[in-house]
């Protein structure tokens, strides 16, 4: 295949500028017209190459690129060559004029060779080049219209062809040509969108993939889709239609290139994929709906989420001080009030960005909105202060809390399919406080599409792996994760559950709020405005004849009593704590009333864990350690060797931002002979973090190093986490 012989960074390039949205802006199509031009000179191995673009009435040179083999090393030559370029991108030819405008005119390409009949033409082309001209390859730049043409001079002697191109050469360039005409044609005219299948067929060719166009075209396993399941096929936009081998599967993308997708599909499922197809967004949502008839008709993307527009029209509205008090009768249907199609709207934009949190920050002038997304806050969008109290208001009339309570903190919950159109079934947990300027409001996201992860995909090393899965697997006990709020304790605990989720175990739950609904396990839903606690769903639950016992925080006294009865009489317990590492906990569970005797004759193990920013695997820059960098890798695993660095420009797998994703880090201290004697004796923190260390726990810090090693993360994002260890 032609184009084959394209170097990678160029196919990635105009793939994804062909399929970005929005359109490209100038600098785009100007940073891939010098790409295309220095790669497929390389590849033709042509002397030159010149991009012509049709400009009113005229046609302009906008690229002329010379190959270094005209230099010779000569700096003369190329300052020669160098002002021949600059005068040339200050002409104008005339429209029909010449070759190039022949080949604009009729959209067909021109192929000349010294061979031909038009040689004395090609003598006369030196003049302007101010090189010998051998052959010539021009071919038009053109989607529904052509606006432009590509042209390359002389095939390098050393090509074996007497400086002439060939058929397969003209092939080549005509393949350039279409996808950058499809660019450039962005470019000039935004409300140009390639169809679903043009696109495919670019994403096959650029890509060197198999396109499928019709559904008879592959093999279907239908086993395989029911087992990978609805919720994940349509999150990550990827279709498995056949089992390659036990451990992996070929699958059908729209845009293969997304490896965000394919890792999550891959942690998912616990399924490499080995074969990937390209197909269509229109035949991905055909076998869409006819595998899962009932489902809604596709996965929200962030095209399906117009935020902006609503927006506007709110800004508008509330521009000036006139607006007055909106009030709960207003806001009850979408259609009644652009603040209700905006609140919608954040949601749903938050949820498709892949934010965790959404904040509404009334502010002195404005009213802030952001997103967390990989732990880290990011500004959305800014609005009137007057918007404050009616999106407020309509928050609270979604989670049923009293709209005419201003001064007191109120929580809640938000099960946004009721309010939305869109293929979104999330729950909101819902916070509300009074600020200086208003009320602020954050909704931590709970994602009811997102399956839980296998625990191999939260990142524990091997070692603590092994450990952990022994832990768990422990007839009774109490097993407790440790860490602030968003550091993936709860997705382990989870994760943990799903391991030993069998028939024949008995494992109930108490939750607030419930995050991820476990098939056969028993969740209670905590409600303190009944009295509905964590201490009184363990007291039921003692009397329920469980096996494994869940509770989602131990928050007072009480609770911390009765956790601990129960590991006591033979159920494994499992809960969390806010404390900021392992060997602290204990001394956590101490200041709660609990004797330590009762806290080392029933803890099992503590896990305390962060969450680290992946580094982008596809531009992340490799380099050696220096100073203090090296000195802590040093210290923390007798090791220093080249590591990466995220990319300040990232790209775009990572939107820019130099990372994607995250990656889990653990302190695993599992109970000992020397530690629980520890505990007996109230040995300082600092003591049982040497005894725990000495027999082989591997500290956050440590860990987030090994990460580090491994390559998944940066030791900028590991030290602004953790703090190096003052003992080791």
């Amino acid at each position: 295949m032609a184009s084959s012989h394209i170097a990678g960074t160029l196919r990635r390039s105009l793939l994804i500028k062909v399929i970005s949205k929005p359109a490209p802006s100038r600098e785009d199509v100007a940073s891939v017209i010098e790409l295309t031009a220095a790669k497929v000179v390389d590849a033709l191995q042509a002397q030159s190459m010149t991009f012509y673009m049709v400009e009113g009435n005229e046609i302009a040179f906008k690229q002329v690129y010379y190959s270094p083999t005209l230099f010779e090393g000569d700096p003369v030559k190329e300052k020669k060559f160098q002002d021949t370029s600059a005068k040339l991108l200050q002409l104008r030819l005339p429209v029909g004029k010449g070759i190039v405008g022949k080949v604009i005119e009729t959209a067909e390409p021109v192929f000349f060779r010294n061979s031909d009949s038009q040689a004395p033409f090609m003598q006369s082309m030196a003049q302007t080049t101010g090189f010998e001209v051998r052959s010539m390859l021009t071919v038009p730049l053109k989607t529904t219209i052509t606006f432009g043409a590509i042209q390359v001079l002389n095939k390098e002697l050393s090509a074996g062809t007497e400086g002439e191109f060939t058929e397969k050469d003209l092939a080549l360039l005509q393949e350039v040509a279409e996808y950058s005409s499809t660019l450039i044609h962005r470019m000039v005219d935004p409300k140009f969108v390639p169809n679903a299948e043009d696109t495919a067929r670019f994403v096959s060719k650029l890509t060197d993939l198999p396109l499928v166009t019709k559904l008879e075209e592959i093999e279907i396993d239908d086993k395989l889709i029911e087992v990978t399941g609805d919720a994940i096929i349509r999150r990550e936009g990827i279709f498995p239609h056949k089992r390659m081998s036990p451990n992996s599967v070929a699958v059908l993308m729209c845009n293969p290139l997304d490896y965000g997708k394919r890792d999550s599909f891959s942690q998912a499922t616990e399924m490499s994929i080995e074969e990937v197809s390209v197909v269509s967004a229109t035949l991905f949502e055909t076998i869409l709906k006819k595998f899962f008839k009932d489902a809604k008709a596709g996965p929200a993307t962030s095209e399906d989420v117009d935020i902006s527009s609503v927006a506007e029209v709110i800004s508008t509205v509330y521009s000036g001080d006139g607006v007055g008090e909106v009030t709960a009768e207003d806001l009850e249907s979408e259609d009644s009030a652009p603040i209700i199609q905006l609140t919608n709207r954040i949601i749903e934009d938050a949820y498709v960005s892949g934010a965790s949190d959404i904040h509404i920050e009334p502010m002195e002038k404005d009213l802030l909105i952001r997103y967390r997304i990989d732990g880290l806050c990011q500004e959305k969008l800014r609005l009137p202060k007057q918007v404050t109290n009616s999106m407020v208001t309509r928050l609270k009339i979604m989670c049923n809390l009293d709209i005419s309570e201003r001064r007191l903190p109120q929580d809640g919950r938000i099960v946004f399919k009721k309010y939305t159109k869109k293929n979104i079934d999330i729950d909101l947990r819902v916070a509300t406080g009074p600020m200086k300027d208003g009320e602020k409001v954050v909704m931590r996201i709970l994602d009811k599409q997102k399956s839980t992860l296998p625990l191999p995909a939260l990142g524990f090393s091997d070692e603590n792996l092994a450990k952990y899965r022994e832990c768990i697997r422990q007839p009774y006990g109490m097993i407790l994760h440790c860490g602030p709020t968003g550091s993936g304790k709860s997705m382990t605990l989870y994760s943990a559950l799903g391991e030993v989720n069998t028939p024949d175990v008995n494992i109930q739950t108490a939750e607030d709020p419930i995050e991820y609904t476990l098939a056969g396990i028993n969740q209670m839903q905590m409600n303190r405005q009944i009295g509905l606690t964590f201490a009184r769903a363990l007291r039921c639950y003692l009397r329920m004849d469980p096996d494994i016992i869940l509770v989602g925080e131990i928050r007072d006294e009480e609770t911390a009593g009765i956790a601990v009865e129960a590991a006591l009489t033979g159920h494994l317990l499992v809960s969390t704590l806010h404390t900021n590492d392992a060997p602290s906990t204990v001394a956590r569970i101490g200041e709660m009333g609990v004797e330590p005797f009762n806290i080392s004759a029933s803890l099992v193990c503590v896990c305390a864990q962060r969450l680290l920013r992946r580094v982008c695997k596809n531009c992340k820059i490799p380099y050696e350690p220096e100073g203090r960098q090296k000195e802590i890798m040093l210290k923390a695993l007798g090791w220093s060797g080249q590591i990466f660095k995220a990319n300040p420009q990232g790209c775009p797998t990572c939107s820019g931002n130099g990372y994607k994703g995250r990656v889990g880090i653990h302190e695993l201290m599992t109970n000992s002979e020397e530690l629980t004697e520890g505990i007996n004796k109230e040995a300082e923190v600092a003591e049982l973090k040497r005894i725990a260390m000495k027999n082989g726990m591997k500290t956050l810090h440590q860990d987030s190093m090994l990460k580090v090693k491994m390559g998944l993360t940066t030791v900028e994002e590991a030290l602004s986490n953790v703090p190096p260890d003052l003992i080791l």
